[in-house]
């Protein structure tokens, strides 16, 4: 009996110790194949300036406008300024196109914004950010 249990233990701390083996993650971020360059404000009014720029991994964002979802591609995005929380795990951006007209979208908060400096990789939440201005 006494030997079963201490079986039963290892095997147990066996799994806990594989399960908690995870995919460490990436120092890199995913390089689109335009390069689009923007600067970044966060709330802190940090600006950095990126290279090849994605939100999640793609080159346009993707929110909720009223009850349904809008998509804006990265070529048509002139600047994004924060302009207040939303409700829920959103946050208010409004989107400044290049023709002028002006879109407002609500984002995720733990939706990311990719790019690459000269320094290093760069990644910022949305709920995080105040402006990105795109080149």
């Amino acid at each position: 009996m006494r030997r079963r249990s201490l079986w039963v233990l290892s095997a147990v701390f066996f799994w806990v110790f594989l399960v908690g083996m995870g995919k460490a993650p990436s120092p890199e971020v995913p390089m689109p194949e335009i390069d689009f360059k923007a600067t970044v404000r966060d709330d802190q009014d940090v600006a950095t300036k990126v290279s090849h720029s994605s939100w999640d991994g793609n080159i346009f964002i993707t929110g909720t406008r009223g009850k349904g979802t809008v998509t804006i591609s990265f070529e048509k995005i002139r600047k994004i300024a924060a302009v207040g929380t939303g409700s829920g795990n959103r946050s208010d951006f409004q989107v400044t196109l290049k023709n002028g007209d002006v879109v407002a979208v609500s984002l995720d908060n733990d939706a990311k914004f990719l790019g690459s400096t000269n320094f290093g990789t760069y990644r910022i939440v949305s709920k995080n950010i105040k402006e990105i201005t795109f080149e």
